[in-house]
C-alpha cells in the first residue's frame, strides 16, 4: 500500500474523509469502514479443524473434514451436565434450562413456539343493571325547562300587550 493518504467525499454529506484513517465521517458521523481499502498483507482466516493443514487459499475442502454434531459427546469430550441443566439429545452438552436450542450443536431442546391452548367458550358476564337514576334527572331537567318556556311566553305576552 502506498504511503499517501486516501481522501474522498464522503457518501453521506460529501465532505472530505480518509477512510483508511477515520472511523466516521467528522461532520456527520457515517461510518467509514466499509470505504476502507483491505491491507495487502492481510491474511483472511479460513475456518479449519485443529492440526489442519492450511491450503493458503481456502478454495480446496479439506480431506477427512467431518461434522462433530452429528456424532455423540463422547468423540469430542462432553461437558459433564449439572443437576438443573437440560442435556442435548444430539451431542449430550448440558444445557441451561432456559435454553430454546443447544449451546454447542444448535439442536432444538424444547419447542420455541409453544402449542396453542384451546379455550373453552367464553364466559357469559350477567349484564349491569342501568339505575333509573339517569332517566329521572333527565326528566327533571326537561320539565324545568317547560316550565322556564312557559314563563318566558307569558312574560313576552304580557309586555306586549
Amino acid at each position: 500500500m502506498s504511503s499517501a493518504v486516501r481522501q474522498m467525499p464522503c457518501p453521506d454529506c460529501g465532505s472530505p474523509v480518509q477512510p483508511d484513517r477515520e472511523q466516521l465521517c467528522p461532520r456527520c458521523g457515517y461510518p467509514l469502514m466499509f470505504l476502507r481499502q483491505p491491507a495487502e498483507d492481510d491474511a483472511r482466516a479460513v475456518p479449519r479443524l485443529p492440526n489442519e493443514r492450511d491450503d493458503g487459499t481456502g478454495m480446496v475442502p479439506p480431506v477427512g473434514r467431518t461434522d462433530t454434531r452429528r456424532f455423540p459427546a463422547s468423540t469430542y469430550g462432553a461437558q459433564p451436565s449439572t443437576p438443573g441443566q437440560v442435556q442435548c439429545r444430539r451431542c449430550g452438552y448440558g444445557n441451561e434450562p432456559a435454553r430454546i436450542r443447544c449451546e454447542r450443536c444448535g439442536d432444538e431442546l424444547r419447542q420455541a413456539r409453544p402449542r396453542a391452548v384451546q379455550l373453552g367458550p367464553p364466559i357469559q358476564q350477567p349484564r349491569a343493571r342501568r339505575s333509573s337514576w339517569g332517566w329521572l334527572i333527565a326528566l327533571i331537567i326537561l320539565a324545568a325547562l317547560s316550565v322556564l318556556i312557559l314563563l318566558a311566553t307569558l312574560v313576552w305576552v304580557y309586555l306586549l300587550s
